[in-house]
């Protein structure tokens, strides 16, 4: 079954850039990636649970089927759809030798649009999100939903130095960076979502606004994860021929991840060891290595205005013209992985090499596997075999990307404005701790035909621009999206994340 879904999914996606957003549906994609104040369905669960209760449209129960959303933001990129398409499968599946090679152009070209301004890392991600099923209703003033999501994370930063020998001067220190780090992991949240409007808060103020507040436990089955960071540094003091380097190496894994690396430490080559123990994209997703419990909480403050009388109208009229105010506390609880478990505290060493590192021919995508192999075959040593001994196998436990997002929306009848804002607490598989700020606008000159646009700016990151519609009867949705992005107006742009929403009914 799994794999039927994942195929159908992959399907959709011609997949560069959304980051540190709690859900990606297709309605959020096209707004830029925000959403903290605008959805409404049983997406709200996984962002604001609090907007479970808003009636933005005339219906009491939504029920969903597979709703995805994914992007990635690639080293390289390519115009032509089927190449890019190509591309994007190869940040998911199972690392194949030579599918990453770059020549001398190519690596010009990552660091004209990686590294400019002599800027020492580069920072990607891409992200896979399937909501498989979902429900909510309202009852008795009260809000109510069920859903369940399976997402793919995978975010992974890279030296400049990988891919010139070129050094920085900064305060008259040369330095060369050659870090690798690769986050990655897989989860699948069932949640269960409720809402109300808090009568103390609404008692003090106008009847024509409500606080509403929502929470959304949720359990979860994680599934490979893998946390590898290895900060590899050289610097040389102007007028000296003396080179430090200072190393800095940690490793946690779950499933096959862990599999191929212990084969690596008993001598199989790296290669093989990858093409042994990891499976295709759609079996690693069947495979469950530990689970957690987590927590999504919401508040939201609506004011209606003109002739808007729904925080009235005890018959479920739709909001038309309101102010909304929101914030969000995603992602809050852990998970415990307990089986095939691989983890290396943090090593620390420093020493004085005779010359800087040498390139690699290929460049770091963050295939599953590619961490070892790159290592392996490019790095100025190897922190595996240095530290083979240290390795333990146990469980252990990790936050669950926890994250802080705030949005504001003004709707006046046909029109609705929005911004937002997000942050996450730590560098994860799924959001960082870089502020994203999204700005989105959905315009309908026909009720039916809801056009949507946005854009999304981070520090370090490619602007995204994005696109999309849907079409809305009074019983189902079908809804798209897509993104473009684009490093500087200077290079050229690409296509990027596609969200479909397959079915979504009203009643």
């Amino acid at each position: 079954m799994w794999k039927v879904l994942t195929t159908i999914f992959m399907g959709f996606i011609c997949a560069n850039s959304i980051f540190a957003q709690p859900v990606l549906t297709p309605k959020n994609l096209a707004l830029g990636g925000g959403g903290t104040t605008y959805i409404t369905d049983f997406n709200a669960n996984f962002y604001n649970p609090a907007n479970l209760l808003i009636n933005d449209r005339a219906r009491v129960v939504d029920i969903g089927f597979l709703s995805s959303g994914s992007f990635f933001n690639g080293v390289l990129n390519f115009e032509d759809l089927n190449d890019q398409k190509d591309n994007y499968l190869r940040y998911f599946n199972k690392f194949e030798s030579g599918e990453f090679s770059a020549s001398q152009a190519e690596r010009d070209l990552i660091i004209d649009t990686h590294y400019k301004r002599d800027r020492l890392s580069s920072f990607h991600q891409a992200r896979f999100d399937a909501t498989t099923f979902g429900v909510n209703w309202i009852s008795n003033n009260k809000a109510y939903s069920i859903a369940s999501r399976t997402r793919v994370g995978s975010s992974f930063e890279t030296g400049r130095n990988w891919y010139t020998d070129q050094l920085v001067v900064n305060d008259g220190i040369s330095i060369s960076n050659q870090d690798i780090v690769h986050r990655y992991q897989v989860l699948h949240e069932f949640s269960i979502g409720y809402s109300e409007s808090v009568k103390l808060i609404n008692g003090l103020s106008s009847r024509l606004d409500n606080f509403l507040i929502g929470i959304a436990p949720k359990f979860i089955l994680a599934g490979p994860y893998q946390n590898i960071e290895w900060r590899n540094n050289y610097n040389q003091q102007n007028g000296s021929t003396e080179i430090n380097r200072a190393q800095v190496f940690n490793y946690q894994s779950a499933g096959n991840l862990s599999a191929a690396t212990q084969a690596y430490l008993s001598g199989t080559t790296a290669n093989q060891a990858t093409d042994m123990s990891l499976e295709s994209f759609q079996d690693e997703l069947t495979n469950i290595h530990g689970f957690g419990i987590g927590v999504d909480v919401g508040f939201t403050y609506l004011l209606t205005f003109g002739s808007d009388l729904s925080t009235l109208n005890s018959n479920r009229q739709r909001t038309q013209n309101s102010l909304r105010l929101s914030f969000s506390i995603n992602d809050l609880g852990f998970v415990n992985y307990n089986d095939q478990t691989l983890y290396l505290e943090e090593m620390n060493s420093s020493s004085e090499p005779q010359n800087f590192p040498t390139i690699a021919d290929e460049y770091f995508a963050g295939a599953p596997g590619q961490f070892l192999n790159f290592v392996d075959e490019h790095g100025d040593g190897n922190p595996f075999t240095d530290y083979s001994t240290d390795f333990k196998t146990a469980s252990f436990s990790t936050l669950l990307p926890t994250s802080f997002n705030g949005g504001v929306l003004i709707e006046l009848n046909r029109i609705k404005i929005m911004g937002d804002m997000s942050i996450g607490i730590s560098n994860n598989a799924f959001n960082s701790t870089r502020l994203i700020t999204s700005l989105g606008t959905e315009i309908r000159p026909l009720n039916f035909l809801p056009l949507r646009g946005g854009l999304q700016l981070g520090p370090g990151l490619p602007g995204s621009f994005n696109a999309g519609t849907a079409i809305e009867t009074k019983f189902w949705d079908l809804s798209l999206a897509v993104t473009v992005s684009a490093r500087s107006f200077t290079t050229a742009t690409n296509w990027s994340g596609v969200g479909v929403a397959v079915l979504q009914f009203h009643l």
